[in-house]
């Protein structure tokens, strides 16, 4: 069995006390205290600051930083035009959409962002641009669609499953400034998917098959590769209505949502296998999520008013290390 001098080329060090600065996968024994220590990458949830209304079922993007969320669907409020972006500190509300709608998917950045879809219970084809200052309205949806998944700059999106009379569609649209074409059908029909990454490199996971309603919650996972879909390894818990953050097809984090049960639990895709990690303090589903699998945001959802957000980093931690 290879050793930390085979692996990383150095022997390890014998120190009185832990070193002030480390670098990732560096080792030492403290001779102090004896113990074995090391620097690795350690990732948890922690409180943000809220939205200033309670929202959930609304289209959201950007990143942990610089997020963006508009629209919203239930009893409190009813379908919304309002929107709200977010610094990394604050939160600030925006002009409102042009008109209001529910179970809207969006996806971009503070400066090239989109909501599409929604209207439930009546479907739509509208899509709202917000390029930062104001809201336009961009080029429609081949189909109207609600409770779909997207990913992308918002005018280089891509648009995935969704539903409308039926309960969970294949299809799959790429968006290209002014105009969508149609891609390659997703391989289950679903919706509440959750989407993340490129119009060209992109992971949904779980959603809704087979019928309205909690029998058809799934752990089903596909990859996109701008032609078409490949089924992937399933989630290690069926669920919909989750909040997601990720950059391609090779990584996703994944939080949230619902079995229908709300749910805290959080599982991380590195390309290749789930991994189970820290848990949200609030269980919460139809969420807003933002951002990378190193730095996301869970914002909103059905948790309570006025919406908790919680933030995920990965930062390098000084631990002590053992054979278990």
């Amino acid at each position: 069995m290879a050793d930390y001098q085979d692996i990383r080329g150095l022997r390890v060090k014998y120190l009185s006390a832990d070193p002030s600065t480390t670098t990732v996968g560096e080792v030492w024994y403290n001779s102090t205290t004896g113990t074995l220590k090391g620097t690795v990458l350690v990732s948890a949830w922690s409180s943000a600051t809220g939205p200033t209304r309670k929202n959930n079922a609304m289209s959201s993007g950007g990143t942990q930083t610089a997020a963006i969320l508009s629209g919203a669907t239930g009893s409190d409020p009813t379908d919304s035009q309002e929107a709200e972006e977010y610094n990394g500190a604050s939160w600030t509300n925006l002009t409102n959409m042009p008109a209001a709608y529910g179970y809207n998917v969006g996806c971009g950045t503070t400066s090239d962002f989109s909501s599409m879809g929604g209207g439930y219970p009546t479907a739509v084809t509208t899509v709202f641009d917000w390029d930062s200052s104001s809201w336009t309205t961009g080029a429609a949806l081949p189909a109207a669609k609600i409770e779909g998944g997207c990913c992308g700059p918002g005018q280089q999106a891509l648009f995935a499953g969704g539903a409308n009379a039926t309960p969970g569609d294949k299809d799959t649209y790429e968006r290209d400034g002014a105009s969508w074409t149609v891609g390659g059908d997703m391989n289950t029909a679903k919706y509440a998917p959750a989407v993340s990454g490129t119009k060209t490199s992109a992971l949904s996971s779980g959603g809704v098959t087979g019928g309205f309603g909690p029998p058809g919650y799934r752990d089903v996972v596909e990859s996109y590769n701008g032609t078409g879909w490949t089924n992937e390894t399933s989630t290690p818990v069926n669920r919909a209505y989750a909040g997601c953050a990720g950059t391609s097809s090779d990584n996703q984090l994944l939080f949230g949502g619902g079995n229908p049960g709300t749910l805290t639990s959080t599982v991380k895709w590195d390309g290749t296998a789930w991994s189970t990690e820290d848990t949200l303090a609030t269980a919460r589903s139809v969420l807003g999520g933002f951002g990378s699998t190193t730095a996301a945001l869970a914002s909103c959802g059905n948790a309570p008013s006025p919406g908790a957000a919680e933030e995920w980093d990965t930062v390098a931690t000084v631990q002590t290390l053992t054979t278990s």
